[in-house]
């Protein structure tokens, strides 16, 4: 990159700002490409309670940035002609067989089956029990503590027949909602794979590409333990630290299901910014990699018609995610349209505790951001993070 060091500095400057401003007590941001990091800066420290800094190897909760290095994993398998995106989920998992949806409390069964490709796009109905007009939801995530509580873990593929008792939020493939899809995306992983999804993503994506201090969070190693960034938020003018609850998956209704043996292909991921950097930087390598660049193009194709798109932008809460000229592909958020930031084909996504990225193809660039703090905030600073970043990049060329 051809921009001056005091131009990157405005970047520093917005980082320290997100710290002062409540937002997070210390954050990382990377950016770079396929020949390697340009802007890499660590603000603030990793805990309320220390004044350790953010630093290099700070491991963050990825949270739902672990959705992505699914459905490459995924996306692998498709490649080798082992999974089919268009047919019925229950080919591979069988419980997903004469689903029910559950519509204005009234449960029925399903017109049609949930195929992987709606899996992929958050078409499937599956959601994250915000609601739970049934009432089998809570009965899955009581058999689940019930289990445990007598000594039977379950298995990522178990907690995936068990979802496919809740009835769907609607229709398959009628609407855009976000929830536990790419779940049961990772327990098909294991199902063609043969192999535990923690292997997969090590012997697949983690070690390939050198990701060292990535891992699911129930698989965390001692060394990595003190490294790891605290959850806090801002109250009454300072930062605290707030506990995470330990469960595989990182709802309410799962308090209480801190099960070793599910991994959550949705959220359960652990790592460090530099770690996630070799990862994106990977998606725009042009040869092969772990993945086709021509399978890269497909995953970040728009998938949602109109009506579709308008559950996915409506209600908008952080325009960088959700703004009207993105779009969600296979896995992923797309920017489909024209605007005032960012480049049409920059795709991405986010984590629930403040972790954010994108790749832009078209500009050969990747951003990512972490930090650790409940609410994430992301509505409150990336828009201008973004704006800040893509004008530095288009000046300095």
């Amino acid at each position: 990159m051809s921009a001056v060091k005091r131009d990157w500095e405005r970047l520093a400057g917005k980082q320290k700002e997100i710290v002062a401003n409540g937002f997070s007590s210390g954050n990382a941001l990377i950016c770079g490409g396929p020949e390697g990091i340009f802007f890499e800066n660590y603000e603030g420290t990793k805990s309320a309670d220390s004044g350790d800094p953010v630093a290099k190897d700070t491991v963050f909760h990825l949270y739902s940035m672990t959705k992505i290095v699914t459905v490459v994993s995924a996306l692998q398998l498709y490649e080798k002609g082992l999974l089919d995106l268009d047919a019925p989920v229950y080919r591979y998992i069988p419980g997903f067989k004469n689903l029910l949806v559950c519509e204005n409390a009234k449960v029925r069964p399903a017109g049609c089956d949930v195929t992987v490709r709606m899996l992929f796009s958050m078409t499937s109905g599956l959601s994250y029990f915000l609601a739970d007009e049934s009432g089998e939801a809570e009965k899955l995530a009581g058999r689940w503590r019930s289990d445990l509580k007598n000594g039977r873990s379950w298995s990522t593929l178990k907690f995936a027949n068990e979802l496919a008792n809740v009835p769907l939020s609607f229709e398959p493939g009628t609407k855009y909602l976000y929830g536990l899809s790419h779940d049961v995306l990772g327990a098909i992983i294991e199902v063609i794979s043969g192999e535990t999804l923690d292997v997969y993503f090590e012997r697949h994506v983690t070690a390939p590409l050198g990701m060292k201090d990535t891992c699911f969070y129930q698989k965390l190693p001692e060394r990595l333990k003190p490294r790891l960034a605290a959850n806090t938020a801002f109250i009454n003018g300072r930062y605290k630290n707030i506990p995470l609850p330990p469960r595989p998956v990182p709802i309410p209704l799962f308090e209480g299901t801190n099960d070793p043996g599910v991994f959550s292909g949705g959220s359960g991921l652990v790592g460090t910014a530099r770690d996630y950097a070799f990862f994106l930087a990977e998606m725009l390598k042009p040869e092969k990699g772990i993945i086709k660049p021509e399978t890269l193009s497909m995953m970040a194709s728009p998938q949602l018609g109109e009506a579709q798109r308008a559950c996915y932008n409506n209600p908008c809460g952080d325009p960088s995610i959700s703004g009207p000229e993105h779009t969600f592909a296979l896995g992923v958020r797309v920017q489909d349209r024209e605007a005032e930031t960012g480049s049409v084909g920059e795709w991405g996504w986010s984590g629930a505790l403040g972790t954010w990225f994108f790749v832009s193809p078209k500009d050969g660039i990747y951003f990512v951001y972490m930090h650790q703090h409940s609410p994430a905030m992301h509505d409150a600073f990336i828009a201008g993070l973004r704006s800040e970043f893509y004008d530095i990049l288009r000046k300095g060329r």
